[in-house]
């Protein structure tokens, strides 16, 4: 199972400029839930040995998309504390986000459900699926587009993050630059913990059998906060880096290594996918076991995100090849290509005549990976960039009569 974040519009700086790679990465993680949804479709995740193992764990995209959140949308909030500013206004912070996420997915929603792509349960269903709430009831939390419970767990971080914020804030301000992080790193603890004991408790209150609560509920934000709050952890050590330079010079210190760093998610990635036992395709392990493969993939996103913030952009090949322009784009479209490519590859099958879990996946990959970018580019420029643009400068407009 796969998800997604769309990737904010708010920009946030890095001390020394933008974040230069982020989007490369957004895309590889959107063509690794590509892979792994191909090898699902054409049955290759459960006919192969070590691929089938891989192709199943490919669904550590989230644990990238979720990472990416937590840094990008908690990092204006924390910079603003460490200089004594405002909080972003939690108003303009939500039809922001919301923005971002319901109209190029309503799209993609309605156009599936007309060509018979996906199916919702009866009307209420619809509703539950149009408003990205449907992972609150057992029986549809999987339901429509299928990949879509990751947006509902999106909508539940981006309307708690904001008290969150708050919060910590009230918990930490006063203090010195140091004492302030240090607490705010405290908090990010908090929240892990909180969320580890919620899934184990969910879990053994209601066990995994599907269109179970406890089935239902590893899907909401409270069970993806020790994630979230994993890039929350690297915003707050950004913008103290950005304040003190015994902190900046000891992050680049640890993160010069680049290819380090990567090689080990690559092993992590190995050792999650091979090591532990875990079920493939839908199929869940034991809530323990799952809470160790959550708590892997963070450490992946972690790993991974870890030397774009703080690595050495002009001396690492890795960080020059994800701030590539083709990767880029990618990036930037990579939420219509989550969005599309599920149903590219539902066409596949049909235009072949391969039934469920056959197939080639060499193919299934290509038409999967070329239509959804066609489809997203599409929605990207005609759907997503204008909507985008024009709250944007509702929202300033508004600011600019208010400070009149």
């Amino acid at each position: 199972m796969t998800a997604y974040a769309p990737a904010p519009t708010d920009s946030s700086a890095h001390p020394l400029g933008w974040f230069a790679g982020l989007d490369g990465l957004r895309a590889i993680a959107a063509f690794l839930i590509v892979f792994h949804h191909a090898g699902f479709s054409s049955g290759l995740t459960f006919r192969s040995d070590l691929g089938g193992l891989l192709l199943t764990r490919m669904d550590i995209g989230v644990s990238i998309f979720f990472v990416l959140s937590g840094f990008l949308l908690y990092r204006p909030f924390v910079t603003a504390q460490f200089e004594g500013r405002p909080a972003p206004a939690t108003g303009p912070f939500w039809i922001r986000r919301l923005v971002r996420i319901y109209p190029g997915y309503w799209v993609a929603l309605v156009v599936q459900l007309a060509l018979g792509v996906v199916t919702v349960l009866g009307f209420v269903g619809f509703l539950a699926s149009f408003g990205l709430v449907h992972v609150y009831h057992p029986s549809r939390a999987i339901s429509g587009l299928t990949q879509s419970w990751s947006l509902a767990t999106e909508l539940g971080f981006y309307l708690l993050l904001p008290w969150v914020a708050a919060a910590a804030r009230r918990f930490s301000e006063g203090r010195s630059i140091n004492r302030q992080a240090q607490r705010l790193l405290g908090v990010c603890v908090a929240l892990a913990l909180g969320s580890v004991v919620f899934r184990l408790l969910a879990a053994e209150l209601s066990p995994y059998p599907n269109n179970s609560w406890g089935n239902a509920s590893r899907l909401w934000v409270t069970s993806y906060f020790d994630v979230f709050a994993a890039g929350m952890a690297l915003a707050i050590v950004s913008a103290w880096a950005g304040h003190r330079q015994l902190v900046r010079d000891y992050m680049a210190s640890i993160a010069r290594r680049v290819w380090l760093w990567y090689a080990s998610a690559v092993v992590l990635f190995w050792f999650v996918s091979t090591q532990l036992g875990l079920e493939r395709g839908l199929f869940l392990a034991s809530p323990r076991l799952e809470l160790a493969r959550q708590t892997i993939y963070l450490l992946v996103g972690v790993a991974l995100v870890l030397p774009i913030v703080f690595g050495p952009h002009d001396r690492s090949r890795i960080l020059k090849t994800l701030s590539t322009p083709v990767l880029g784009y990618l990036g930037l479209v990579s939420y219509g290509i989550y969005l599309w490519h599920q149903a590219f590859l539902n066409w596949t099958h049909d235009l072949f005549g391969w039934g469920d879990f056959e197939g080639d996946f060499i193919v299934l990959v290509i038409v999967g990976s070329l239509g959804s970018i066609a489809a997203a580019a599409a929605s990207h420029r005609l759907v997503e960039a204008p909507l985008t643009a024009m709250v944007k400068a509702w929202l300033a407009a508004r600011r600019s009569k208010a400070d009149a």
